[in-house]
C-alpha cells in the first residue's frame, strides 16, 4: 500500500523523524526506505539499533510517531493508479494487497477508497513475519487461490522485493521513493504507474511471463 498506491511513505519519514528528534537523532530517509515493508514494531527497532537509541524507548518512540503521522496523514494517491486498477478489474483479476502497515488504518482507507477492489488483504497484523520474510506473499497466493508463481507483484522498496521473490513471484519494481539501483531484485524496473501498466498489459496479453526471466534492464 505504502509507496506503491498511497503517497505516503514522505508523511511516515516525517513522522518518524519527528519521533527521534526528541533524542536529538536525525533520521535519514534513505535509512528509513530500506525498511519499508516491516511493521512499525520492526522499524523502530531497526532505527533504534541504527542509532544507538535505548531499546527500553521503542514504546514512546512508537506511540509518538503514530500519534504525529494521525495528525498530518492525507489520502494521497499516485497518478495513473486508477487507470490501472480499472484495467485490472475489467480483465476480472484477482487483487491483493500486501503490506507492513496495521490492519485497522489499511482497511479503513480500503473501505473508504477502494470498496470490492481488493479480493484479500495481507497486514503485518496476519503474519509471524514480515517482510522480507516470505509469509506475507504466500499468504496472499493462498488466500487468493493462485499459485505463488501465477503471482505479480507491484513493489517499490527492496524487503517487499525480496520477500515476493521468496515466494516465487514475478516482481515489477515502481521507483517511488528508491532509485533503481536499490531495486534490482525485481525482474522489471519502473518510473511510473504509467510505466508499470504498460509492463503488465504486456503480460497480460502474452501470459508468458515467469518468475525465472532474467531481470529487463531497459525501462519499459
Amino acid at each position: 500500500m505504502d509507496g506503491v498506491i498511497l503517497v505516503s511513505m514522505e508523511q511516515h519519514l516525517e513522522a518518524w523523524q519527528h519521533a527521534f528528534r526528541k533524542f536529538n537523532v536525525h533520521v535519514n530517509p534513505e535509512d528509513f526506505y530500506h525498511l519499508e515493508g516491516r511493521g512499525v514494531k520492526s522499524v523502530v527497532e531497526d532505527l533504534s539499533v541504527k542509532y544507538n537509541i535505548d531499546p527500553g524507548l521503542a514504546p514512546v518512540l512508537m506511540e509518538t510517531k503514530i500519534r504525529y503521522y494521525d495528525n498530518i496523514y492525507k489520502a494521497e494517491f499516485y497518478d495513473g493508479l486508477f487507470d490501472l486498477l480499472d484495467l485490472l478489474t475489467g480483465k476480472a483479476l484477482k487483487l491483493a494487497i500486501v503490506t507492513g502497515g496495521g490492519r485497522d488504518r489499511v482497511q479503513r482507507l480500503v473501505d473508504e477508497y477502494f470498496p470490492g477492489v481488493f479480493h484479500c488483504i495481507i497486514t503485518s497484523d496476519d503474519v509471524q513475519q514480515t517482510k522480507p520474510n516470505p509469509e506475507p506473499y504466500l499468504k496472499a497466493a493462498e488466500r487468493l487461490g493462485i499459485d505463488p508463481s501465477d503471482c505479480i507483484v507491484i513493489e517499490n522498496a527492496p524487503l517487499g522485493i525480496r520477500s515476493a521473490k521468496q515466494a516465487g513471484m514475478f516482481v515489477i519494481a515502481i521507483q517511488t521513493t528508491l532509485g533503481r539501483e536499490y531495486l534490482n531484485e525485481a525482474d522489471q524496473i519502473t518510473g511510473s504507474m504509467r510505466e508499470v501498466q504498460t509492463v503488465l498489459e504486456n503480460l497480460i496479453s502474452s501470459k508468458k511471463f515467469s518468475v525465472n526471466t532474467r531481470r529487463t534492464e531497459e525501462r519499459m
